[in-house]
């Protein structure tokens, strides 16, 4: 590999790269290290909770067919593959049901699903046999980049959020693989020169790319860490030029890349998802939920519904795509405020049974949508920063009418993931998927990690448990 000029300027990657290295293992915050262990397990009941679905079978179809060198575990097999692949497969799993973590600024203008990467800090944990605590100090450095970066991210950008990850999966894996300054700055490099994802992926008629597209910015990105470490070059100016991201993230300056890490770093503004849909819907379930008690299930009286969001551009985006109000697939229901607003309130419930039987069809949930108006409400703005609120009034054919709110949904947490929430949700997700004493195992090898020499526990149970 090249050595660069004395006189040569670090560029941003460069910069980066540096800020990745720098903090040791033993100074990142205990705060931190523990909510990553939780956002770990809640990230692998995902996952297993996904086995079901059409696309986890279309992945796991596809790994029998790429082979690959016996390296890193998948959820669920005891035959390993190729860190990449397996970062495939593991990263689409626990995407799949949309049921994962999502962080976002007091303003909710992040969005997006950091957990994505966690699959990445596995696999290379694995390659190189790391302790537990480098791998959930790994896990913390990630998320933090996920986030600064996304909030750079330009809000009209043509281009997905996952993108980002083309920088957070190198940062995670080579801080794992142990790769110098300038081999990281190549992989970054790298890993974002392969990673730019359209938007489209999660608009209008949405398909399974949704499910995948993080899962593959990710592999790329392992991939990218492995080429990096025996000498690819990269193009470092990722950032700084026109040809590369600068219009992706204008205005991005070095010293929002290499801020120091604090003790509310972005780790800290994860939230755990209640319900198996979008980060932005999950307010409007909980509201529908109340709405549907409050009514004592008796929705066929209804006349009128008015479900309010908060008025961002984010938000009426969504609001106002095509392909979320009238949904024809799996991935577009979980994304469409009007399904979830019309099955929580007509089924009182809201699990991964509502999809079932392609529910968005059903004419009962169509005739609730139908009577539906969506608003953008300011006055919701500042009642609840980042919690992405929802208020629903209905009134019924004698003119009675229902008020619901909720602020800040179920899993929403402004000091932290509560433990005994994640393992509840951990349990119930896959309470017919995995047996007691598989998931028992699994909850504590991932509670032991901070203090365990490497993964090898934590990786011989995932490989053991075999879902239903």
């Amino acid at each position: 590999m090249a050595t660069a000029q004395a006189s040569h300027k670090p560029v941003m990657v460069e910069q980066l790269a540096d800020w990745i290295l720098a903090p040791r293992t033993q100074d990142i915050p205990e705060v931190a290290i523990a909510q990553a262990k939780m956002l770990v397990l809640d990230t692998i009941g995902c996952g297993f909770a996904a086995f079901q679905e059409e696309a986890a079978y279309a992945v796991l179809e596809t790994l029998k067919l790429l082979g690959g060198a016996p390296q890193c575990t998948v959820l669920g097999s005891t035959v390993k593959t190729s860190a990449p692949n397996a970062v495939l497969v593991n990263g689409s799993l626990v995407r799949i049901l949309d049921l994962n973590d999502y962080v976002n600024t007091k303003d909710g203008q992040i969005g997006g699903h950091p957990s994505d990467n966690i699959p990445v800090a596995l696999a290379a944990g694995e390659l190189s046999n790391s302790s537990g605590r480098d791998v959930l100090a790994s896990i913390v450095i990630g998320y933090e980049i996920y986030g600064r970066l996304k909030e750079a991210m330009a809000r009209d950008s043509a281009w997905d959020g996952v993108t980002v990850s083309g920088f957070v999966a190198p940062a995670i894996a080579g801080r794992l693989m142990g790769l110098d300054r300038e081999q990281l700055a190549h992989a970054l490099a790298l890993g974002g020169a392969r990673a730019a994802t359209p938007s489209l992926v999660r608009a209008g008629d949405i398909s399974a790319a949704k499910s995948v597209s993080n899962a593959l910015v990710a592999q790329s990105g392992i991939q990218m860490t492995m080429l990096a470490k025996h000498g690819l070059t990269g193009p470092l100016e990722m950032f700084e030029s026109p040809q590369g991201f600068k219009s992706m993230f204008p205005g991005l300056k070095a010293e929002t890349l290499t801020a120091p890490l604090k003790a509310e770093s972005y780790i800290m503004s994860c939230h755990m998802k209640a319900y198996p849909c979008l980060a932005t819907g999950q307010s409007i379930v909980a509201a529908g939920l109340q709405l549907h008690r409050q009514m004592n299930g008796d929705v066929d009286k209804l006349s009128r519904i008015t479900v309010a969001i908060a008025d961002t551009p984010s938000l009426v985006r969504q609001m106002k795509d095509p392909g979320r109000i009238n949904p024809l697939s799996r991935e577009a229901a979980d994304h469409s405020f009007n399904f979830l607003a019309a099955a929580a309130i007509l089924d009182g419930d809201f699990t991964l049974a509502q999809f079932a039987n392609e529910r968005w069809h059903d004419a009962k949930i169509r005739a609730v949508m139908a009577k539906l108006e969506m608003i953008a409400d300011g006055t919701l703005n500042g009642r609840a920063p980042g919690g992405f609120p929802c208020g629903i009034r209905a009134r019924d054919t004698s003119g009675q009418e229902y008020v619901a709110e909720v602020l800040d949904p179920p899993g929403f947490s402004r000091h932290g993931l509560d433990a005994g929430s994640v393992v509840k949700k951990f349990n119930s997700i896959n309470a017919a998927n995995l047996s007691a004493a598989v998931r028992d195992r699994i909850i504590e090898t991932v509670i032991a990690l901070d203090t365990s020499p490497n993964c090898a526990a934590l990786l011989d149970a995932l490989a053991k448990a075999r879902p239903a």
